[in-house]
């Protein structure tokens, strides 16, 4: 593996890791500092999700099952915490749209990995 692979692998797993921190923090917060960024909270959740599953499987190209399971206990258990908070309400329905989410955007991230390794290796002088 290149050293700029390397490089870019480590910047990929960062990126992925806060964004897994955001969601948490966004997921448990008060309701009213929740940012909302769109209408449609629906619209968000597949959004983050969705790039956590893909970060993460670009991320990890040798963990895919642990980050397939890692994406569906991660939504299903952040909508169980939400449940213990006063401002916030776990929902199954939700539930169902961040693991969709995030399972897509993992079986995305496995397209791109796939096609990251079938590139021409760049060779310097």
């Amino acid at each position: 593996m290149l050293e700029s692979d390397t490089r870019h692998l480590r910047l990929v797993r960062i990126a992925a890791w806060i964004l897994v921190a955001f969601i948490v923090a966004v997921t448990l917060v008060p309701i009213g500092l929740r940012p909302v960024v769109t209408t449609n909270p629906s619209i968000e959740r597949i959004a983050a999700y969705a790039l956590a599953g893909l970060l993460m499987m670009v991320g990890y190209p040798r963990h895919r099952l642990q980050i397939l399971i890692g994406s569906v206990l991660l939504a299903g258990g952040l909508e169980a915490a939400q449940t213990l908070t006063s401002t916030r309400h776990g929902r199954f329905e939700d539930f169902l749209i961040k693991a969709g989410a995030a399972l897509a955007g993992a079986v995305t991230g496995l397209v791109v990995a796939a096609v990251v390794a079938r590139r021409p290796t760049r060779f310097s002088d």
